[in-house]
């Protein structure tokens, strides 16, 4: 069964698919244009949390790829959504100044905070790490905005969140609660938000973990896209078996157009 010809809609991971280091990749731009041209809906799901959905969509647009606010699932936004849920604890941040404009309503407290929000935050030291150790031996909750391991600029692969959540868990024996990729939580945002079932849409992704994996607990069919975080070696180092694969995003015009078997 051709999987493009079934799915009513995509999903999309956002960094090493659609972008990288702040640049569209390669055919990003006109396989945009192609699902807008065939009015294909489509929502963005990204780990990314170094700016607010509002900055990111402007960025977006800066760049050439033209959404809408709404069409954006961010681990930052569903970090709101899950402290809302939470009771509007008091806070504590290890994330972006920019990602904070959307934390505005709740209440920092930087001496006994309720929770801890940890996500990309490129400030971290011996002293910050310590702090938040501090802050969760002393009773504070950890809410992690995802779990990436790495991710890929252009001078290479950089480190990512999770290894400071990691880092947190191993030495306050503390799990943290997670939002962002692979929650099925922030899965089913997107569904219910596109009103589709998850045998409708296909996600399209570079993490085996993140993007795939989180996809198919769900049963949403996974494509693995080789650029971004995508490596030699990856796939034999790991169970998970993506249900396609793509070399780019910039394929998929081609195959929506011809109706070409993934």
């Amino acid at each position: 069964m051709r999987l493009i010809e079934k799915a009513k809609g995509f999903l999309f991971d956002l960094d090493g698919v659609f972008i990288q280091s702040g640049k569209p990749l390669p055919g990003a731009i006109d396989a945009l244009a192609s699902l807008r041209a065939l009015n294909i809906p489509f929502r963005f799901l990204t780990n990314t949390t170094t700016q607010s959905r509002k900055t990111l969509q402007s960025t977006l647009k800066s760049i050439g790829l033209n959404c809408d606010e709404e069409e954006i699932f961010s681990a930052g936004f569903s970090g709101v959504q899950a402290i809302k849920a939470m009771g509007y604890p008091t806070c504590s941040y290890y994330i972006t100044d920019d990602l904070k404009k959307d934390y505005l309503i709740f209440e920092e407290d930087i001496e006994k905070p309720e929770v801890i929000i940890v996500g990309d935050y490129e400030d971290w030291n011996f002293k910050k790490l310590n702090q938040a150790f501090q802050y969760v031996m002393s009773g504070s909750r950890i809410l992690a905005l995802h779990m990436g391991k790495y991710y890929r600029v252009d001078s290479g692969l950089r480190i990512d969140a999770g290894a400071f959540v990691a880092a947190l868990e191993f030495a306050t024996n503390k799990k943290a609660k997670i939002v962002g990729k692979p929650n099925k939580e922030f899965f089913n945002s997107a569904l219910n938000d596109m009103g589709f079932g998850p045998k409708e849409v296909v996600m399209f992704g570079d993490d085996l973990i993140n993007d795939i994996s989180g996809a198919q607990e769900l049963d949403i069919p996974g494509i693995l896209v080789k650029t971004g975080k995508y490596h030699e070696g990856m796939l034999e180092s790991s169970s998970i078996i993506p249900n396609g694969f793509l070399e780019s995003i910039a394929e998929l015009p081609k195959i929506i157009s011809n109706g070409e078997q993934l």
